[in-house]
C-alpha cells in the first residue's frame, strides 16, 4: 500500500470544494510497480484521512506481511510519523518503508521515528527491488539506495542507486487509481533535474545536476489520454525546469502543434526566467502555451547571490515581459524566510510583484 501523508487538508475548511492535486509521488511508484506485476493499491490521505477503522479496506487484497510504502515530504512528516505509529500498534509485523526528499535528507531520524527501510533517491528502481527481495524471502539490505538499522541498532546505508537512465521505462500515471472528481488530472511531468546549484533546492537530493525527459512519442501520449480521455482542457508541465533545453522545447511545441488538439487546449509551464528564450517563444505561442510559472525566489540581489541562482532581477523583467509580449500570464514563485533575509529584502520583493502586476505564491 503506498501511502500519500497529508498533515493539513488544502483549502482547511473549504476543503470539500477544492480541486487538488494529483499525488504524484505514489501514483507514480504504483504504476511502475504494476508494470513489474504487482498489486498495488493507493491511499491519499487528502481525500480520505488513514485511521485504525479504515485502513483494512486498503490492504485487505494485499499479501502478507503487509508492506507499507509512505512518500514523505517535510509538510507531510508528522503526519507520516503519526501514521508509522497507527499501523505498528495495528500490523505489528509490517514492514514500512519510507521515502521521499525528507526522508531522503534525515534517513536516521526517519528510522528513529518507526520505518524500516528509507529508500533514499528516485525510489521506482529501489522499492520495486527490495519490495520483490520481501515477498521472495531473500537479503533486501544488499539493494542499493536504502538506509535501515541493523541488528544492534546502528544505521547503515548501502551506496547511492543509479538514477533510471530512459525514463519512459516508467508507465503514464495511472489516473484510474484515483478517480475522485476533486482531482486536477491536467499535469504531467515531461522531464526530471535541474542542472543549476540554487542552494535552497533539495532536487539535487534526488537526480543531482541530471536532466532527462521522456520521449516526444510518451508526451503526446500522456496529452492524448487528458484531453480525450480525462478531457481536460488545462495541462500544466509541473516540472523542475521546463524550458532549460530549447531544442526539446521546440521539437515538443512542434509535435503539440502538428496534432491539432482543440483550441480550447490551452498549456502551461514552470521555469526559470532566464531559461524563457526568446528562440522558443513563437513556438510555445503557436502550440498554445498560455501560462508561466517562474522560480523568482526573491527580487533582492543580496539575496540572488545568497542563494546562488544565477540570474539578475533585470532579467526576470525582461523575461516577465517577454512571456506578456507572446501572451502568456505570469505566475511568480517566491521564497520568504530565505537565510540571512531582512525585512527591507521581503519588502523588496513585495513590492516587486505589485509593480509588475504578478500572480504570486
Amino acid at each position: 500500500l503506498l501511502i500519500n501523508p497529508v498533515g493539513e487538508k488544502f483549502g482547511g475548511f473549504l476543503a470539500p470544494y477544492m480541486v487538488i492535486g494529483m499525488p504524484a509521488a505514489i501514483g507514480i511508484l504504483a504504476a511502475y510497480m504494476g508494470k513489474h506485476g504487482h498489486k498495488v493499491n493507493v491511499a491519499d490521505d487528502e481525500m480520505d484521512p488513514l485511521t485504525e477503522d479504515n485502513i483494512e479496506n486498503h490492504v485487505h487484497n494485499l499479501p502478507k506481511p503487509y508492506v507499507f510504502g509512505i512518500s514523505v515530504l517535510t509538510a507531510q512528516v508528522y503526519r507520516a510519523y503519526e501514521i508509522t505509529k497507527m499501523l505498528k500498534n495495528k500490523y505489528p509485523d509490517c514492514i514500512i518503508i519510507m521515502g521521499g526528499i525528507h526522508v531522503t535528507a534525515l534517513p536516521d531520524e526517519a528510522l528513529r521515528k518507526g520505518a524500516d527501510i528509507v529508500v533514499r533517491g528516485e525510489g521506482e528502481m529501489t522499492l520495486r527491488l527490495v519490495y520483490e527481495a520481501i515477498l521472495e524471502g531473500k537479503e533486501w539490505r544488499e539493494v542499493d539506495g536504502i538506509s535501515y538499522r541493523d541488528e544492534s541498532g546502528v544505521v547503515k546505508s548501502t551506496r547511492d542507486a543509479l538514477l533510471i537512465e530512459n525514463l519512459d521505462d516508467v508507465p503514464m500515471f495511472p489516473y484510474d487509481l484515483f478517480p475522485s472528481p476533486n482531482y486536477d488530472r491536467g499535469v504531467l511531468i515531461s522531464s526530471r533535474g535541474c542542472p543549476y546549484k540554487c542552494t535552497y533546492c533539495s532536487q539535487r537530493l534526488v537526480t543531482g545536476l541530471t536532466y532527462r525527459f521522456h520521449s516526444l512519442d510518451r508526451i503526446i501520449e500522456n496529452i492524448d489520454l487528458l484531453v480525450y480521455k480525462h478531457n481536460e482542457k488545462k495541462i500544466t508541465f509541473d516540472e523542475d525546469n521546463f524550458a532549460v533545453n530549447k531544442s526539446r522545447v521546440i521539437k515538443l511545441c512542434n509535435a503539440i502543434i502538428a496534432k491539432k488538439y482543440p483550441k480550447d487546449v490551452e498549456f502551461a509551464v514552470q521555469t526559470r526566467a532566464d531559461n524563457l528564450y526568446k528562440e522558443i517563444m513563437p513556438y510555445l505561442q503557436k502550440a498554445n502555451f498560455k501560462g508561466v510559472s517562474f522560480g523568482l525566489e526573491t527580487a533582492s540581489e543580496r539575496l540572488i547571490k545568497v542563494i546562488n541562482k544565477e540570474h539578475t532581477v533585470q532579467k526576470c523583467t525582461e523575461s516577465i515581459e517577454l512571456a506578456r509580449e507572446y501572451g502568456m500570464d505570469v505566475t511568480a514563485l517566491m521564497i520568504m524566510g530565505l537565510p540571512t533575509e531582512t525585512r527591507e529584502d521581503r519588502n523588496t520583493s513585495v513590492d516587486y510583484i505589485y509593480k509588475h502586476d504578478l500572480r504570486f505564491t
